[in-house]
This record gives structure tokens, sequence and C-alpha cells, in this order.
């Protein structure tokens, strides 16, 4: 999943906020010097990717797309659930999703233990409002082909939006049907940490 998911996922978990994103940049063992907070946001955060990579409807979507965009399936499906998330938010959350975002930006102030790439994350996070924009495909298709420069050779990412808008109503329903199932997975791992109510 990508940003507003860990985002939302962490609120509904009662976890922190901060440390679902650290959760893009810690590599290998977890720190034990990092706050318990950050710490349990951390391995949420894993547990998540790994559910998610794995659950048959993200990955029946992944294996839907064609040559040479399922290379880059994991990415195109974490920011097209995103989208669905953002366009669908009125069933997962009572807030409206700009307080949602709103409320994210507030807890989401850097202190010593992020990297200075989480930093930038989060500046441009604010200052272009970029969770706002996953609402519209215009939007997460911006977002998806802006990827392309993280890799050292180009990628069809900046080429995907007649795929998306092709295969939109699939990968819609997919999203629909696998994201309780993801809050469900996420609620009992909190439980079992005694997080959640």
């Amino acid at each position: 999943m990508n940003y507003l998911a860990h985002l939302h996922l962490a609120y509904i978990s009662n976890t922190s906020l901060p440390g679902a994103l650290l959760g893009e940049y810690a590599r290998g063992s977890i720190d034990p010097r990092l706050p318990s907070s950050l710490q349990i946001g951390i391995q949420l955060h894993r547990r998540i990717d790994s559910f998610t990579d794995a659950h048959p409807l993200h990955a029946g979507a992944v294996r839907n797309l064609p040559s040479p965009f399922r290379r880059y399936g994991g990415i195109i499906m974490d920011m097209m659930f995103d989208h669905f998330l953002a366009s669908h938010w009125s069933r997962y959350h009572p807030w409206p999703l700009d307080d949602f975002i709103g409320y994210s930006h507030r807890q989401l102030q850097p202190d010593a233990h992020w990297p200075e790439a989480m930093v930038t994350l989060v500046e441009r996070l604010k200052q272009y409002r970029l969770l706002e924009s996953y609402r519209s495909l215009e939007g997460i298709t911006l977002a998806i082909a802006r990827i392309d420069p993280r890799f050292r050779r180009p990628t069809p990412l900046p080429r995907c939006a007649p795929l998306l808008q092709q295969q939109y109503s699939a990968m819609e329903q997919a999203f629909l049907g696998f994201y309780p199932e993801l809050q469900r997975f996420v609620l009992d791992q909190s439980r079992a940490l005694g997080l959640a109510g």
C-alpha cells in the first residue's frame, strides 16, 4: 500500500502515523534505540506490505497487467489502491478526507529519528497537497509517472494512463474486495500488540 493507506491504517490501529511512513525507509533489523511507537509502526508497515503483496486480489491485479507494466505492477497497484481509498473514503472513515489529511499533516512533525528522505517526502506531501490529488485518476496517474526518475533506466510508468483507464473497473473491484480484509488484518495485529480497542 501507499502513503494514504498506511496513514489510515495507522490511525484505525492506534499506532504511530510517523512510524507508518518510517517503514518506507527502515531497512534490515529495526533499530532498538527508536521509540517503541516508531518500532511498532515500522513492524506494522512491513506486515501490511507482506499481507498486501501475498493477497490474491492484489496479486491477481498485478498479474493482469500487460508487459512491460507488469514488472512495475506492485507500484502501480499500490498507487491505484490509494486512489480508490481516496475516492471511496467515506466507506472507511467518518471524517472527510480533507480533515483526515490535515490531521495527518499535523501528526507528521519531523524529529531526529527521521531520515532526510522522509523529511523531504513529508514536506512535499504538505506543500503540494499530494494526498488530496490521489482522489482523481489524473492526479494518481501523474503521481505514478513521477516515480519514473527514481529508476536508473526509463520505465513505462509515464505511459500508464491508457492502461489505468482500460483496467480501472477491474482494479476498483479488486480494491473494494481487498481493503476490508486488510483493515481486519491490521486490527487483529494491533490487538495482539494491545494497541487497538
